[in-house]
């Protein structure tokens, strides 16, 4: 079976998530098809190297400096937003007939979808929290939660990254009070875990030959907010002790840094500087440093949680409702320790995120405490991915 997968582009979250469902359906002998760009594509291509790999256009959706106008300017660039959409369908139209795909999915990409095939959205978003005051944020999402459930209706099923208990990674965004039949509840996507280990088992890392880190700081997301994140973290990592490694985020442009040596041996007591790490290395990085230093992401917090990470501060991109909710969220759970980067201030977030008590306490006491799932089985399982039965030329699942 030949399969479409087709991360959207808005920094690496989307593509990195989708790499365990690459890898288990790849496993199962499917011909996985990448459809993406920039550094999605980048991230995608390095991680799979033997699949064929497409280009799709760019949603080229900007984030402004200013939080007030965020609203205005998301409303402004929102025409361009549907053209993309329109453009992606005609793309995939062809992609179907070029490739012989026979199921498609997509991460919050809304136009890659087609009648032909079944198709599958991910996204931990149900509810989509606009931005701008608490007033007008109350004023516009019930018409935003109608619009997500209008333009989702011709997705097969909709895949949620997230525990569907009550102690979960998502919050409100990817949990409804109603009954949505298309939902999926497929548990947080970590590339780091075997995809056959379930979430009731911890992860356990085998010793490493690398220095143990003081501080891993991960910058991500959209411009210009990544670049004004990256430039406050490097003038605050230069005044720290200990052995600092900064990560920029920018697959496109090569893994290694100017000042650094090889992934396994960053300088000690030294700020190290890598553009992007694999993600062999960034596992081992992640699981030996003693601080995190990250935007709120809900890649990156699955990660973490994959992990079971304690000691993370987290700072969410200034005027995303999304990250700034699940930042809030967790900081409620007691996962992690949250500042804005307006205010950042290094010492005092990491003496804060000591007091947290991490990702390992709210996994144990999730509801996925006795669960025994796993993508790997559950994928071996799910009837889209085996001969598909035809119902009055409809997909039946």
């Amino acid at each position: 079976m030949r399969i479409l997968v087709a991360p959207l582009d808005w920094g690496l979250g989307h593509a990195t998530r989708c790499i365990p469902i690459i890898r288990t359906l790849h496993g199962m002998g499917h011909e996985v098809v990448l459809a993406a760009n920039g550094a999605g594509k980048n991230l995608l291509s390095n991680e799979f190297p033997e699949l064929e790999s497409v280009v799709l256009p760019s949603y080229a959706m900007r984030y402004t400096k200013s939080r007030a106008l965020l609203p205005l300017w998301l409303l402004v660039q929102l025409p361009f937003f549907i053209v993309s959409m329109l453009r992606e369908r005609l793309v995939v139209s062809r992609l179907i007939k070029e490739y012989r795909i026979d199921r498609i999915i997509s991460d919050s990409r809304y136009g890659v979808r087609s009648r032909k095939t079944a198709c599958v959205f991910i996204t931990h978003q149900l509810q989509i929290i606009p931005p701008g005051p608490r007033w007008l944020v109350a004023l516009l999402s019930p018409l935003v939660l109608w619009l997500n459930r209008f333009l989702l209706k011709g997705f097969s099923e909709i895949w949620v990254p997230d525990f569907p208990g009550a102690k979960n990674l998502s919050g409100k965004l990817g949990h409804v009070s109603f009954d949505w039949t298309q939902v999926r509840y497929i548990h947080p996507l970590c590339r780091f875990r075997p995809d056959n280990l379930p979430w009731n088992v911890p992860l356990k890392m085998g010793e490493s030959e690398q220095l143990k880190l003081d501080v891993l700081a991960i910058v991500s997301g959209p411009e210009p907010q990544r670049t004004l994140f990256e430039e406050r973290l490097m003038r605050s990592l230069e005044k720290t002790s200990g052995t600092r490694v900064l990560v920029r985020g920018l697959p496109a442009t090569g893994a290694v840094g100017a000042n650094s040596r090889s992934f396994l041996q960053p300088r000690s007591d030294d700020l190290n500087i890598f553009d992007h790490l694999p993600g062999k290395a960034l596992t081992q990085f992640m699981a030996t440093a003693e601080r995190v230093v990250c935007r709120s992401g809900y890649t990156t917090v699955m990660e973490l949680a994959g992990l079971g990470k304690k000691n993370v501060l987290m700072v969410p991109t200034p005027g995303q409702s999304e990250q700034e909710y699940l930042a809030e969220h967790l900081r409620a759970m007691g996962c992690v320790a949250v500042q804005l980067q307006e205010t950042f201030e290094l010492e005092t977030g990491l003496k804060a995120a000591e007091e947290s008590s991490g990702f390992g306490t709210m996994l144990e006491s999730a509801d996925s405490k006795t669960d025994s799932w796993n993508l790997e089985a559950w994928l071996h399982e799910h009837p889209l991915f085996h001969t598909p039965k035809r119902l009055a030329g409809k997909f039946v699942l």
